[in-house]
């Protein structure tokens, strides 16, 4: 066993936990708990399209529940597991009575979250997605099974504690024929997988193949139930063919008894959040799978510089025009958070498709963002040390879009969506 895990399990002791985090970072520590036999009695998250939804045999509830939990569990501790936004957490649980002492980072021992970027391309050009910069027109590629093996070996080999990888980043994981192959390796090490696609997949029988597999984790990102909406922003899909494929998804699971959290990623626009919305949760709902709804905003890190600089594409202009919460908002918003640190840059390390790291999860240009160009070549400890100082991460922080891309503090946000979805509603009342 390692230090990492033995000192996690040395802080935990015996104590009840309650895990926060339901995603992928939840899901892998989950996974890490059930193999040690970990007193876990609950988990929460703030999203409340997962309230009432099972993980691990767990109800998920929100915050609001922690006080009873803890008044019926003497000696409560909460694991917070999630890879961003653990301050921001720190101070909600504060509010909730559970003080920073009975709080643990999960990042603490698990110092690097990896997300391997199996496939270096994808089928759909979405106006708010990397590979759309004007410009930037990185190699594309296709990791192979050998190379995921040895990066495999070399991460359980030098990080601390492993308890889940990304098998996605910019590309389409489906696209790969050796997709459920590297969800297969990922599981015999011990590890939850994670997938995400645009689900715009014309195979039942690549779909098929990955669901009999089990990723922990499945997100189908998505921005709309009809085509007038989801054509705008998921440029290239079909969302018919999207839709008939969660039914897809749910008749594998049944099936091959799979377990999987489905979360259907919906992005909110100012074209989608009416009867699209609306629509999307009812079909999800009839499948049991999680809609997650959540505020578009403009990525990658190379985009969001030339904004800041005068530097905007026409495509990226009438890009803006359709988001809920407009770059202008999004950056006044996270504006008083410039300061705090970045946890895209602290712990997380992403690997391209051909071996090379980039400097983060929300750089893109291999150009100006590739910090070693083979994993395999350069130790954990020396790829992190190059993060330090980084000309892009000057500009990001500069600019204060690492709290911008996190979306923090989302109060602020829901309340500039519905300011903007009531002005929307009312110019349209008087044409």
């Amino acid at each position: 066993m390692k230090k990492a895990e033995q000192e996690l399990l040395k802080t935990l002791g015996k104590s009840p936990l309650l895990v926060w985090g339901a995603r992928m970072t939840g899901i892998g520590f989950l996974r890490f708990a059930g193999k040690h036999a970990l007193n876990v009695v609950g988990v929460a998250d703030s999203d409340a399209s997962l309230c009432g939804r099972k993980l691990s045999g767990l109800t998920i509830s929100l915050p609001a529940a922690i006080p009873a939990l803890k008044a019926a569990h003497k000696g409560l501790r909460v694991l917070i597991a999630v890879s961003i936004k653990e301050d921001e957490i720190i101070g909600a649980l504060a509010k909730l009575g559970i003080p920073a002492a009975d709080c643990v980072r999960y990042s603490e021992f698990c110092g690097s979250f990896f997300t391997i970027d199996v496939t270096g391309t994808c089928n759909l050009r979405c106006p708010s997605c990397a590979y759309t910069v004007p410009g930037i027109k990185n190699p594309a590629g296709l990791m192979s099974y050998d190379d995921y093996v040895k990066i495999t070996d070399k991460m359980m080999g030098e990080a601390g504690l492993v308890s889940h990888i990304c098998l996605y980043s910019w590309g389409e994981p489906f696209l790969h024929p050796d997709l459920p192959r590297f969800i297969e390796r990922t599981h015999a090490l011990g590890i939850a997988a994670a997938v995400s696609t645009n689900l715009s997949i014309e195979s039942a029988e690549k779909i098929e193949n990955v669901i009999k597999l089990s990723p922990d984790y499945l997100k189908i990102s998505t921005s709309g139930f009809y085509p007038e909406a989801y054509n705008s922003t998921h440029t290239g899909g079909n969302v018919d063919l999207v839709k008939s494929n969660l039914y897809r998804i749910k008749y594998f699971i049944e099936k091959h008894k799979a377990h999987i959290f489905v979360d259907v990623n919906y992005h909110m626009y100012r074209n989608n959040v009416g009867k699209d919305l609306e629509k999307m949760q009812e079909f999800c709902d009839d499948l049991g799978f999680v809609l997650s709804p959540c505020y578009a905003n403009v990525t990658p890190v190379e985009r969001l510089v030339n904004y800041h600089e005068g530097k905007v594409d026409a495509a990226t202009r009438k890009f803006l025009d359709l988001l809920l919460v407009s770059l202008e908002k999004g950056r006044e918003i996270a504006e008083p958070y410039r300061g705090r640190a970045c946890r895209f840059l602290s712990n997380q390390v992403n690997i391209n498709w051909d071996r090379s790291v980039p400097l983060c999860c929300v750089c893109f240009d291999m150009k100006t963002s590739t910090i070693s160009k083979d994993y395999l070549k350069d130790s954990l400890a020396e790829i992190n040390r190059r993060k330090e100082r980084h000309v892009n991460c000057v500009k990001c922080m500069k600019y204060a879009i690492p709290p911008y891309l996190m979306g923090v503090n989302q109060a602020a946000w829901k309340k500039e969506a519905d300011r903007v979805m009531r002005a929307d509603a009312a110019r349209e009342k008087k044409r």
